[in-house]
């Protein structure tokens, strides 16, 4: 991820506006990317502060710096580095340092020779030869690491990237984030909901007339913990809202030391051919989903496809599908650490109804109780630590049971 020093980027009264590349400076920026991943890939095997003098030998201007050093920030956070095997190169110089102390006291500091008597005697101590002491003794220091391998991207791919993180490192500091996207089936819908519920986003479904969907999505810095982890959270779903056709985002960030609020907005068309990228299921379901179906319950689970909404109140995405010969098929979403206002919209939605059979499964952290949503079409369970499958068949057994 890249740093607010590596942005270009400029406030314009009370919006934040990413600079594009035009297409002179994409070609520069493709340029200086091919030199610097040219660079890095002759230095597979040295260390990394030869890598870095490498770099400074590509010729740039002052007005580069900012891409340049992101371009850079990238290729180092592909690419591979690891330091010398062997002893704790602090327990290394611990010996040694020692070692020329207790030289320093009797007196022969000065003596000549003394530095390889020294190096000579830890290497002796350790069972290692001088050399290896002597090679290994800073190991430990970030520029002393060596280059394992270099990152297998191109250079155009390399400025893609530089210019999604831009937006990413934007969004780890947003309050909120609204983003409208128009996908050509309900499929890439569903996965893309499935996408922002793997990352544990809070959201609100809204559906728009012209049939695509308006997400609301809380910002890290709307909350009171966990800024950090959600925000990193927030910027790796990017990726998902512009696998969409169409995403138009606007968010609301804090931004420089003054945490001035100011607006960002992002437009994004999705180019033709674009490889289509596979739903996954996030752990926590998954994990229920295998351990339900070893119960060798009457009710089979499996993943849902639906996507369940009320019209102009909003809907939701459940994750799990269950069904028994004898009964309606029930709906289960898994709300895990979400916040409390996430379970009182899926209340009142269902108050509403939703027309299907749901079961919403919520942390006890929330301090929600089950009572406040029990009727003939959905019910709330909530559990410690993480939901067993034990209980959840109990649930359903109690609404294929109510008339």
């Amino acid at each position: 991820m890249l740093s607010p020093e590596h942005l270009r980027v400029r406030r314009v009264s009370d919006r934040l506006v990413l600079l594009e590349l035009s297409a002179r400076q994409r070609a520069r920026a493709v340029e200086l990317g091919e030199q610097l991943l040219g660079t890095v890939q002759a230095s597979v095997g040295q260390m990394r502060e030869e890598l870095e003098r490498g770099f400074e030998l590509i010729e740039t201007r002052a007005s580069e710096r900012r891409l340049v050093e992101g371009l850079k920030k990238l290729i180092e956070d592909a690419s591979e580095f690891d330091q010398a095997e062997g002893f704790d190169p602090a327990a290394l110089r611990s010996e040694v340092f020692l070692r020329a102390a207790a030289a320093r006291q009797a007196e022969t500091f000065g003596a000549p020779n003394l530095r390889e008597a020294v190096l000579s005697g830890a290497a002796e101590a350790l069972g290692v030869e001088p050399a290896e002491v002597e090679r290994r003794l800073y190991a430990d220091l970030r520029g002393a690491h060596r280059l394992k391998s270099a990152p297998p991207f191109s250079a155009e791919a390399l400025v893609a990237a530089y210019q999604r993180a831009q937006l990413q490192t934007v969004l780890l500091r947003a309050t909120s984030v609204v983003a409208e996207v128009h996908c050509a089936n309900q499929d890439a819908y569903r996965q893309l909901f499935q996408k922002l519920k793997f990352r544990k986003l809070l959201y609100k479904l809204e559906r728009l007339d012209d049939g695509g969907y308006r997400i609301s999505i809380d910002g890290p810095f709307s909350l009171f913990d966990a800024v950090v982890k959600y925000g990193l959270e927030l910027a790796l779903v990017l990726p998902a809202l512009e696998a969409c056709d169409v995403l138009e985002l606007k968010a609301r960030v804090l931004w420089g030391k003054k945490r001035a609020a100011l607006n960002v907005e992002h437009r994004h068309v999705r180019r033709r051919g674009a490889v289509e990228t596979e739903s996954v299921l996030r752990d926590d379901v998954a994990t229920l989903l295998a351990e339900f179906n070893a119960l060798g319950s009457a009710w089979c689970a499996k993943p849902a496809q639906e996507i369940l909404e009320l019209e102009g109140f909003g809907g939701c995405v459940p994750d799990l599908v269950f069904e028994r010969a004898d009964s309606p098929r029930v709906f289960l979403e898994l709300l895990g650490y979400w916040s409390r206002d996430a379970v009182w919209r899926r209340v009142e939605l269902a108050e509403r109804g939703l027309g299907e059979r749901i079961v919403f499964a919520a942390s006890s952290r929330l301090r929600v109780s089950e009572e406040v949503l029990e009727n003939e079409h959905a019910a709330l369970y909530v559990f410690k630590g993480r939901p067993g499958a034990r209980a959840i068949e109990r649930k359903l057994d109690a609404l294929a049971a109510r008339r």
